[in-house]
């Protein structure tokens, strides 16, 4: 059942909204609380100025939070008891939807996953980032001009709706990113002190960015700073802030007529009755079945929010026999930081569970399957020794990475997927001059925009700076703080720098008639600045028509 509505009783409905206007006073007090502890990167500068901000506000939100803590708790007690009768996601469609006739069915298609950290304010600070709001709108805004830059071909209704190039060419600048290098950092230097580690092989040594491959794919790999033309599916991570997926659902319908947002679900064991998954999948073609599933384990932060897999089955026209095409989707963001312990395994085995039995349940005996995409934030990489169960979980063997050679071998060409996040603590490196300022690579005016982004990562010694490592042996949050040194030589930049690449576009080999042909995988760059995220983009073709 595709559910439009929050709740399906008005009275509930009426319930939940009650709940929000009392939590909303305590909620906003303690967020501009909090936000005055945590400074940007690009608010250093005026540190002092939000020192002084901090040290005469916070008493006044401190004193604002205990006075409208029975309002807190009244709202909070209401909505412990309307969350469990809260309907699993909301499905909008535009009302404009093409018409029957239009139907048809192409054979190219085009899948883009990224995490945006539209976080509240409070805590998307920890990420460098801040005004959820602005940012929803510039992303939507950014991404639905950019697909829809060429002539938009109506995708097909439903009768149930109303009826090549090369990731790493010579680099620019002689391949020297713009800005001062830093020294090293505490956490996990092997690959900075001691060149290529031992579990990587040999001939992964080679620079990923020289002109000439160790190996020719069949697809083309690239950095764009644009989205794939008539972008057809696009799933987000991290879409939490309610008023920032409001404006971001409102901005993306634009292009995508059919959006499901919010799913979750609301207890005690799954979120703490905080935060729903995040998840958010836009798509141009109509849905026929949906269903989200939560993660049974988690840890630690993750333990606010009902992180799990929203799976989709939408309908992309009907062949030239008269049968119904559709193909299936599942996005999924995992555990972030699981340390020492073994948390992804026991996701990736529900996760696959839940994909087949979707898909056993909903297929039908006249309806031809296209494909079968799983996309998502799985937060572990190919490469990391320290992540090796997840990666050799059978699930990854069933979905084909574009980008794998082998378990625990990335191809040479690949990139990193996840920014460094350095801190404003970080401030400073002694030189014979004296003190110099540390300033953050998020906010370097190098990265500052979609083209520059672009150039920094066409270049090896640009990807090991503002890239996280294909090297972590305990994943923590100390790391995406760390920025390296880097060495002055293209050619002796560690294998592993740069590369450690957690969003992943996969599609299932038995997953239709046929098989999926991917055309293009790309790394877009659009987004520069308003997350600490690089978009994966997939073009495939299939031979059904």
């Amino acid at each position: 059942m595709l559910h439009t509505a929050p709740f399906s009783s008005p009275l509930l409905a009426l319930l939940h909204l009650l709940s929000c206007w009392l939590l909303l006073p305590g909620y906003r007090s303690f967020g501009s609380l909090m936000c005055g502890f945590r400074l940007l990167s690009s608010e250093f500068p005026w540190q002092h100025w939000f020192i002084a901000r901090t040290v005469f506000l916070s008493p006044l939100f401190a004193l604002l939070m205990i006075l409208t803590f029975p309002l807190s708790a009244a709202g909070w007690i209401l909505r412990m008891m309307t969350s469990p009768f809260r309907n699993p996601f909301v499905y909008c469609s535009s009302p404009d939807v093409p018409s029957p006739e239009e139907m048809g069915l192409k054979p190219k298609f085009s899948i883009c996953t990224t995490n945006l950290c539209l976080l509240p304010d409070a805590c998307a600070r920890f990420n460098n980032l801040s005004d959820g709001y602005w940012r929803a709108g510039e992303i939507a805004s950014r991404i639905v001009a950019s697909t829809r830059r060429g002539n938009l071909a109506p995708p097909p209704a439903h009768d149930s709706f109303q009826r090549r190039g090369n990731l790493a060419p010579p680099p620019a600048e002689n391949g020297k990113p713009n800005g001062g290098l830093h020294g090293e950092t505490p956490y996990n230097l092997r690959s900075r002190k001691g060149g290529r580690p031992a579990h990587q092989p040999h001939r992964d040594a080679s620079p990923p960015d020289g002109p000439v491959l160790a190996q020719r794919e069949e697809f083309s790999h690239s950095v764009e700073t644009q989205f794939p033309e008539n972008l057809d599916f696009l799933c987000c991570q991290e879409v939490f802030d309610q008023d920032a997926t409001r404006r971001l659902v409102a901005g993306l319908r634009q292009h995508f007529g059919h959006v499901i947002y919010d799913p979750g679900r609301w207890s005690w064991g799954a979120n703490l009755w905080a935060f729903h998954s995040g998840l958010l999948l836009a798509s141009r073609y109509p849905v026929l079945a949906a269903e989200f599933r939560p993660f049974s384990a988690a840890r630690k932060q993750d333990r606010w929010a009902a992180k799990g897999a929203l799976m989709v089955k939408v309908f992309l026209g009907r062949t030239q026999d008269g049968h119904d095409a559709v193909g299936y989707i599942t996005t999924t963001h995992m555990q972030s930081y699981q340390g020492p312990f073994e948390i992804l395994p026991r996701q990736l085995d529900e996760l696959m569970a839940w994909t087949e039995d979707f898909r056993r349940r909903t297929l039908g005996c006249d309806v031809i399957q296209v494909f079968d995409i799983l996309c998502g934030d799985f937060n572990f990489d190919n490469m990391s020794p320290g992540e090796k169960t997840a990666r050799e979980h059978p699930l990854m063997g069933k979905y084909v990475d574009m980008c794998k050679d082998a378990p625990g071998r990335d191809k040479p060409w690949t990139i990193g997927t996840e920014l460094r996040q350095c801190t404003f603590l970080e401030t400073s490196i002694s030189t014979p001059e004296g003190t110099e300022l540390r300033q953050c690579t998020f906010w370097e005016t190098s990265i500052s925009n979609p083209e520059k982004l672009r150039a920094a990562l066409r270049s090896r010694r640009a990807q090991a700076r503002y890239l996280l490592d294909g090297d972590v042996t305990d994943a923590n949050m100390d790391m995406v703080w760390s920025v390296p040194e880097v060495t002055e030589e293209e050619t002796e930049v560690p294998a592993i720098a740069g590369r450690r690449r957690i969003d992943y576009v996969m599609y299932r080999s038995d997953g239709g008639r046929g098989d999926v042909s991917v055309e293009k995988y790309s790394l877009v760059t659009q987004l520069a600045r308003l997350t600490d995220h690089v978009p994966v983009c997939l073009a495939f073709s299939t031979p059904v028509s």
